[in-house]
């Protein structure tokens, strides 16, 4: 399993800081792909204007160059789906070809639909690391740290929290919350 390549607790980071963070761990993810390159604050021109993106990755796989829109939100509550359209708008003006958005609270249920409907990647960084909530095709592929398991529910308020541990831990909590105990 990746690790995130950092010690730093970055949920208490500032913005800028967790936006280097999520350069240096795309960075991390390049594999075989030839040609690729993460770049922090980009201005990027399209039809509709410049923008200055919290990251840009290109890379060549395919024989062909692909060319992704990185977002970084470090909010404490969950992302809104309005933030994902303006992703969304900046990829189709930028004829990107995947955005990617990475946060720290994570996302509103709306904010997963949407993105799920426009293949928009969505990253929330965990305690646990980081969970992709969106890839493209399938929902959230979890923490991508060892752990015996994990699993993803909702709190009173309608949002997505995870739990990790061992399985022992993991289960226990699960007969705790089901009446057991």
């Amino acid at each position: 399993m990746r690790r995130a390549p950092w010690d730093l607790d970055w949920l208490s980071v500032k913005p800028e800081q967790f936006e280097r963070m999520v350069v240096k761990f795309l960075s991390s993810l390049k594999g075989e792909l030839r040609e690729f390159s993460v770049q922090h604050r980009t201005p990027l021109a399209g039809p509709d204007g410049e923008f200055e993106l919290d990251a840009l990755a290109r890379f060549e796989a395919l024989g062909a160059e692909f060319l992704v829109v990185v977002e970084c939100k470090h909010h404490k509550n969950p992302v809104k789906r309005e933030l994902v359209q303006v992703l969304r708008d900046r990829v189709r003006s930028l004829s990107a070809h995947k955005g990617m958005l990475f946060s720290t609270g994570g996302f509103q249920s709306g904010a997963v639909e949407y993105a799920l409907s426009q293949r928009i990647a969505l990253v929330h960084f965990t305690e646990g690391g980081p969970v992709y909530e969106t890839k493209s095709y399938g929902g959230s592929t979890g923490p991508m740290r060892e752990y015996d398991s994990y699993f993803v529910s909702l709190n009173e308020e309608g949002n997505l929290i995870y739990h990790f541990g061992a399985y022992s831990d993991v289960t226990e909590y699960l007969f705790a919350k089901q009446g057991g105990g």
